[in-house]
């Protein structure tokens, strides 16, 4: 059984390959711009290195959000099209759960942030890599005061984690793990990909979509241009 996990959720992504035995490869990338010309090319370099054919793979798990817009939907369509052509069922994962799993041996609270602009996170808490709440979008005011509440020390990952970083360290129990430990790894992807599959969590390749959380700037602006336009007849 072997899965590719693929992230192009975030400025830093990429995708690995894992068996129920072993890490097989892992490309990791910081992608500004061009996700959909750079993550096809290591996909294609990450099967090499690994002596694998595209058809060696057994199901393909993908980052669906939150995130980048943009980002998301080249995952989404990169993975949807090996999927479609292979008939290989896929594993969506959120964000979230990801950097959960990723750092599921921390003995206390984990709470991933994702970056949401407008001084906001997209966030949920977890303990020993399971949710004990819903994904939500928060101010990173409202975040202080709920994590204030806790009374154990709380690990602080994730892209939302470096960008408020000064903010957050007036928590008395924050933990920030080290730089390269704070993003998504495409390994963790995979990794949770197959333990998903094993547990028998698969989806159709036409079943699985974004997980936005919230509309994106240019669906704000037409949303209000609707409503002047209604308001003005």
């Amino acid at each position: 059984m072997i899965v590719m996990g693929i992230d192009t959720s975030a400025s830093v992504g990429g995708a690995a390959l894992v068996d129920t035995t072993t890490l097989l490869a892992e490309y990791t990338l910081t992608i500004h711009h061009g996700h959909s010309e750079r993550i096809i090319p290591t996909v294609q370099q990450l099967l090499v290195d690994a002596e694998l054919a595209i058809d060696d793979i057994t199901a393909f798990a993908v980052v669906t959000g939150p995130g980048s817009f943009t980002g998301i939907r080249v995952g989404l369509a990169t993975v949807a099209g090996f999927a479609y052509s292979m008939h290989k069922p896929l594993v969506p994962l959120t964000s979230m759960e990801v950097l959960a799993w990723q750092n599921s041996s921390y003995p206390f609270y984990i709470c991933p942030l994702i970056d949401a602009r407008r001084h906001e996170v997209f966030t949920q808490l977890y303990r020993a890599g399971e949710p004990i709440n819903n994904p939500a979008v928060v101010s990173v005011a409202e975040l202080l005061s709920q994590l204030q509440m806790l009374d154990s020390p709380v690990l602080l990952v994730g892209s939302g984690a470096q960008v408020y970083r000064r903010e957050l360290e007036q928590l008395e129990y924050a933990v920030f793990p080290p730089l390269e430990a704070m993003q998504i790894r495409p390994a963790s992807v995979a990794g949770l990909g197959l333990y998903r599959l094993q547990q028998g969590t698969k989806r159709q390749w036409f079943e699985v979509q974004p997980f936005y959380m919230r509309k994106s700037s240019a669906e704000d602006k037409f949303d209000l241009a609707e409503m002047n336009h209604e308001s003005g007849r």
